[in-house]
């Protein structure tokens, strides 16, 4: 189920790119859509999840056994934080998944985090906030793959 979130469905088109090196791979997930709707004042928070994977391949890329545990986090994450959450972009690499969250504040998005794993195993995140009110890090994510205004 798709909200809307101050404007910004909380689902809608992503791509994929990759970069990096054959010995040190970069995956990189985003949303397509969201520049056409910025600014989104009212999400000028940033909140960043980093997964530590625990079982990486040699190049730092997740495992079978790191993706099926990184998917299940992600539905249920997801699923406790969309109605007040864009998830924006996901990059890949060196053994963590970055989540990339706007949100309208940090504190609510750790409540719900904490509601959504309560009852469940630990799992090997960290989290950061910072204001981020232009969207500066997707931007310049857009930008860095050839799809912002700047291309």
């Amino acid at each position: 189920m798709a909200f809307d979130v101050n404007g910004i469905p909380s689902d809608g088109p992503w791509f994929r790119a990759e970069g990096g090196t054959d010995v040190s791979p970069t995956m990189i997930r985003a949303r397509e859509d969201i520049l056409a709707l910025l600014p989104a004042p009212a999400l000028s928070t940033r909140v960043v999840v980093t997964w530590t994977c625990r079982n990486p391949l040699e190049v730092g890329l997740p495992s079978t056994i790191d993706y099926d545990e990184i998917k299940s986090f992600e539905d249920t994450l997801m699923a406790f934080v969309q109605e007040g959450a864009v998830l924006a972009f996901v990059v890949t690499t060196n053994g963590v998944v970055e989540y990339s969250f706007y949100t309208s504040g940090g504190e609510w998005f750790i409540e719900r985090l904490n509601e959504a794993f309560m009852d469940k195993p630990t799992v090997p995140i960290e989290l950061a906030a910072e204001d981020d009110p232009d969207w500066t890090e997707y931007r310049s994510l857009m930008d860095a793959v050839g799809l912002g205004p700047a291309a």
